[in-house]
């Protein structure tokens, strides 16, 4: 299979392969400002579910700022209203962003 250019990529990404299966919200394998307005969506409108949620970014293979500061407001968002979050898993890329960022600590997730 040839190697995707990034548009090709982000075309898929926003085609919607991400999932939310009881009460697990996986991420694509984009979550960067290509991608921010989609999932502000879809945090946006989770947060009136006052049942759990899991994370789960172990498809993550491209993120960055804007990826991050929209997972660390949700969180603080979910404190707010009592939304029990909670991660069930990330890629290393992911795990990679966010220490380098020094935001693992508020995205409260443990490798």
């Amino acid at each position: 299979m040839p190697d995707q250019g990034p548009n090709e990529k982000v075309e898929d990404a926003q085609e919607g392969q991400n999932s939310l299966d009881n009460g697990e919200l996986i991420f694509d394998s984009l979550l960067d400002i290509t991608m921010v307005a989609k999932y502000y969506e879809i945090l946006n409108e989770l947060l009136n579910d006052p049942t759990e949620l899991a994370l789960n970014a172990e498809k993550v293979e491209r993120i960055d700022g804007a990826g991050l500061q929209l997972l660390v407001s949700f969180i603080k968002e979910a404190e707010k209203v009592n939304l029990p979050v909670k991660w069930s898993g990330v890629s290393q890329v992911f795990d990679t962003a966010a220490k380098t960022a020094a935001l693992e600590n508020d995205l409260k997730y443990v490798v």
